[in-house]
């Protein structure tokens, strides 16, 4: 691949009040922060441009991977386009699921095809690359598990060093992810790994591919940028139409914003008629985006979380940006009870065949809840982002699981065992 330099990128700006800067920002919009408040910046494209490379008739010809859309994405030279063959994943029809939801066009994105299993990969696969072109040596993150382990494995294949801030409750899997990829992995409190890590963007010149600003989760404004692929993937495989709803699990709501921009640029570039409502879901213990939402508050704030089998979406802060995307999109802020999640998480492997884990699960135990309020259709075409596989997370169904029989080789005992079939 040749060396090249896109020229469709104008810039970043700020969502809250517009100011426009250029260069690495992490740390939100300088002009109209608060003590309470950091607004996200997002990356600015040349659209008129971009509609002349990329018509619809040659979407997705060129690589098997995400950088099919590098006209869409913030990283300027092709040579450190990193890729794992991430992106690509399929889009699930659900019939036995959505019979029982009572939906009749149920999808799931399935993001644990990825190279680490989770939609993760994408954003890392982006935000290593933009750091070769800052020339970055020491790639940094704070993460509770799959942010941490997409981190690792594309900061080594860009040959970078990495180092991951992470908490002593982390699961054991994903811990091992993190140091499989030669990671140097810090275990420290939630809020102290993220005072840790702000010091050494700021004075060893790491480059930070997760937030560590913690009045509001600011993040890099260029990882999320990878996650409008899922958006791009989805109206292509839905044949370049967009669907009526798409559900996301929410943390810091960084992947509910980035597939929220993919739907919006698709539809500003003409290649699909109409965008979805986004649907963002919390667990109950962690109702931070919810609450701000029901409230009419301008930005969210803080809200104290109690332990969740949702682990990868417990934190007890949300962005700016997730806010500003149920708001732009006319969105639905949702939470689900532990009791919803867990039997959504028993039933999408036993009627589909999809093992998920309990945070992306979430999404379709609130799928079950709107359509039963109403929020949902019937015949509405709705999308579930699955946003990782139930092997990192792998205890809470290994707990809930009937034991195995346990016979001799007589068969009459075998048949009292097992049942008739």
């Amino acid at each position: 691949m040749s060396r090249v330099s896109t020229h469709h990128v104008l810039g970043l700006s700020c969502l809250n009040c517009g100011a426009e800067y250029q260069g690495q920002m992490m740390e939100g919009c300088p002009k109209c922060r608060t003590d309470n408040m950091i607004s996200n910046l997002s990356v600015r494209y040349d659209y008129a441009k971009i509609g002349s490379i990329y018509p619809k008739d040659t979407m997705r010809k060129e690589t098997g991977n995400i950088w099919n859309y590098k006209a869409l994405l913030p990283v300027e030279d092709t040579e450190h386009m990193v890729s794992l063959c991430e992106g690509l994943t399929p889009l699930i029809f659900c019939r036995n699921l959505g019979r029982n939801i009572g939906i009749d066009q149920l999808y799931v994105k399935d993001e644990s095809r990825n190279p680490t299993w989770s939609f993760k990969d994408r954003s890392c696969c982006v935000g290593v690359a933009k750091g070769l072109d800052f020339r970055a040596t020491v790639i940094t993150i704070a993460s509770t598990g799959n942010h941490g382990a997409a981190a690792a494995a594309y900061a080594a294949r860009a040959g970078l060093t990495s180092v991951i801030f992470t908490v002593r409750e982390i699961p054991k899997v994903q811990l091992t992810l993190m140091q499989v990829y030669g990671s140097k992995v810090v275990q420290g409190t939630f809020e102290g790994r993220w005072e840790l890590m702000g010091r050494c963007v700021r004075e060893l010149g790491w480059y930070p591919l997760s937030t560590y600003t913690l009045t509001m989760p600011t993040g890099n404004p260029y990882t999320v940028e990878g996650y409008k692929t899922i958006a791009y993937e989805i109206c292509e495989q839905l044949n370049w139409t967009s669907p009526d709803k798409v559900l996301v699990p929410v943390s810091h709501g960084e992947g509910l914003f980035g597939i929220w921009k993919g739907f919006k640029e698709f539809h500003e570039l003409g290649l699909i008629d109409r965008v979805p409502r986004m649907v963002s879901v919390e667990p109950e213990a962690k109702a931070c985006l919810a609450e701000a939402a029901r409230k009419k508050l301008s930005y969210p704030i803080r809200v104290p979380v109690k332990p969740t089998v949702a682990f990868h979406i417990g934190s007890s802060l949300c962005s700016y940006q997730a806010l500003w995307t149920i708001k732009d999109s006319d969105g639905i802020a949702t939470t689900v009870t532990e009791e919803e999640i867990i039997e959504a998480y028993l039933l999408l492997p036993k009627s589909e065949g999809i093992w998920s884990e309990p945070s992306s699960a979430a999404t379709v135990a609130a799928a079950k809840k709107l359509r039963r309020d109403g929020s949902i259709d019937r015949d509405e075409v709705v999308v579930c982002v699955l946003t990782s596989t139930g092997l990192k997370d792998p205890d809470i169904e290994l707990n809930s699981l009937p034991k195995p029989f346990d016979v001799t080789s007589d068969w009459g005992e075998f048949k009292k065992s097992i049942g008739e079939q």
